[in-house]
């Protein structure tokens, strides 16, 4: 049986269509994918944007202006009691400070600065930015993010000249508020009108979703390697097949030395695409790149699971099985989200209003391997999505044996 082991195992490595599909296949389109999403994540990260800040006599009467903008550029500052007012993780700007509105003008000039903060007697703050930074801003071309953070910035100086305007209003109408330590509390309560918080394991990557689809498309293609072996020992499909047919090594044997070659090539074919995907690509697997590869050997299994039964089909040629098996991948593809945005909302419809139809469909379902070591805390969706793919092994490989049992040749 190790001899016809060793046999297949030779056949599926001159298999080029196979190892093509297998290998080059998805490190060229894993390729491609890291081209035109690798900046695209850019585009929407929050950067600190350089400002000039004017400490001229109007910003001195802004009284908190300053606390405000060292908060924005990540800075600690401190009451006298010893309260901190900010402490935030992401920086919005990085400050430069000068004494008139013409040094800052210079700054932007010369390309220190992309804009500046002034305050005025009212204690309203302003954001001038450089005709250069705002053409920047509109170029979608550029994808530098650069629109992103300034419109954060916006926002937040908005939010504080609203918060500011009417606290100096509620103090001119009720001087005695000032003394009262619940409005203070009430007055910095604006600020935290949202809460982010983490509910995955990871935190969610949209573009991961395109490359976990098409590991998924390209461990389905492996069914060719099955169908290839199960030719090999069909009287009817190839000469080998009639050798074979005739030889001491019982059926059986044969079909389990061919189904062990297949699935060693598919699982070490998938693991150098993993690897690609997960080192070239910097597509993260959450820290977990053991299950990952386990993922890959079990989804493997299936697809030569799946390869068997397709080559079993009685009065098939083997080109039509090949044929069928390559359009079977790519149909059930369209379903993981691979071909783009249209093919991930009817994925994401089918998860949430059909999800049976996600359940039996084998791509899908090696996708979710990859979600569920990425997002959840538990390997427990992960066991349940390997017990799913396992069944669905027994049954192709269960129904392969039947068909090829069946079989009968003509002989003299």
């Amino acid at each position: 049986m190790w001899t016809t082991f060793l046999v297949a195992l030779k056949a599926n490595l001159r298999n080029r269509s196979a190892l093509f599909w297998m290998t080059v296949f998805p490190i060229v389109l894993a390729t491609m994918f890291n081209g035109l999403f690798g900046g695209l994540a850019e585009a929407y990260e929050l950067k600190p944007v350089p400002m000039a800040v004017v400490e001229d006599a109007g910003w001195r009467q802004a009284g908190s202006a300053s606390a405000f903008v060292d908060a924005l550029a990540g800075k600690t500052a401190s009451a006298s009691d010893g309260t901190a007012y900010a402490d935030i993780d992401q920086k919005l700007l990085t400050t430069t400070t000068v004494g008139t509105v013409e040094e800052a003008e210079r700054l932007l000039a010369d390309g220190t600065a992309n804009g500046y903060l002034t305050a005025d007697g009212n204690g309203r703050l302003t954001m001038t930015v450089s005709r250069e930074t705002a053409i920047e801003a509109k170029d979608l071309m550029q994808n530098s993010g650069l629109d992103i953070s300034l419109a954060a910035l916006r926002s937040v100086i908005d939010l504080y000249n609203r918060t500011d305007s009417v606290t100096r209003q509620t103090i001119a109408d009720n001087p005695q508020a000032a003394l009262s330590r619940n409005f203070w509390k009430s007055v910095g309560q604006n600020v935290d009108m949202t809460h982010e918080t983490t509910l995955t394991h990871f935190r969610p990557d949209a573009i991961a979703r395109y490359y976990y689809a098409l590991l998924a498309m390209s461990c389905m293609m492996a069914m060719g390697y099955s169908i290839s072996t199960v030719a090999a020992a069909q009287a009817n499909l190839s000469a080998l097949g009639i050798r074979r047919s005739v030889a001491p090594l019982s059926r059986a044997k044969q079909l389990i030395a061919g189904f062990l070659s297949c699935w060693l090539c598919s699982s070490v074919a998938m693991s150098i695409a993993l690897a690609y995907v997960r080192f070239a690509c910097n597509v993260s697997f959450g820290g977990r790149e053991p299950a990952a590869i386990l993922a890959v050997v079990i989804a493997s299994f299936m697809t030569s699971s799946v390869g068997t039964a397709l080559g079993a089909v009685p009065k098939l040629s083997y080109n039509t099985k090949y044929g069928l098996s390559t359009g079977i991948s790519c149909t059930l593809s369209l379903f993981t989200g691979l071909y783009g945005g249209f093919a991930m909302q009817l994925s994401d419809w089918i998860a949430r209003n059909a999800p049976i139809l996600g359940t039996i469909n084998p791509a899908q379902q090696v996708t979710n391997l990859f979600y569920d070591i990425l997002y959840y805390d538990s390997y427990r969706p992960f066991i349940t999505t390997c017990i799913i793919l396992l069944a669905m092994s027994a049954v192709f490989l269960l129904t392969g044996i039947a068909m090829l049992r069946r079989q009968r040749y003509e002989h003299l």
